[in-house]
């Protein structure tokens, strides 16, 4: 499933973002982060102390839509997920299975139907 999750991922990417992979990635500085970088940063940080649950509301919630660079961070962001080790996603009350209703449901917000029969 961590392979198919990959797949999507860069699908997703290549359909939408007219790139390879999704790569977001945060300025060296912090004052020179914008409220998307600023968002990336919380959620990974919750992510990574077991508050997946949470950083995923988080990002839900601010999403801007129809904005390119905040797809691109949320799809780094369930890769991110998805890179995550079993246990610790089981351990914090996440599955690989909510990853990709997460990446799915991103791709329909943007108009990429039919993943359902990817996986």
């Amino acid at each position: 499933m961590i392979r198919s999750i990959q797949d999507i991922g860069r699908l997703i990417a290549k359909l939408l973002l007219h790139e390879q992979m999704p790569d977001y990635t945060l300025p060296e500085k912090e004052e020179d982060y914008t409220q998307a970088d600023k968002l990336f940063a919380r959620i990974t940080e919750l992510a990574d102390q077991g508050e997946i649950n949470q950083a995923e509301n988080e990002l839900l919630v601010g999403m801007v839509e129809e904005d390119a660079d905040y797809l691109e961070m949320a799809l780094t962001f369930y890769l991110y997920l998805n890179d995550m080790d079993g246990d610790f996603l089981d351990d914090h009350d996440y599955s690989r299975e909510e990853v990709l209703e997460g990446i799915k449901t991103l791709a329909e917000d943007w108009g990429v139907v039919g993943l359902e029969t990817l996986v």
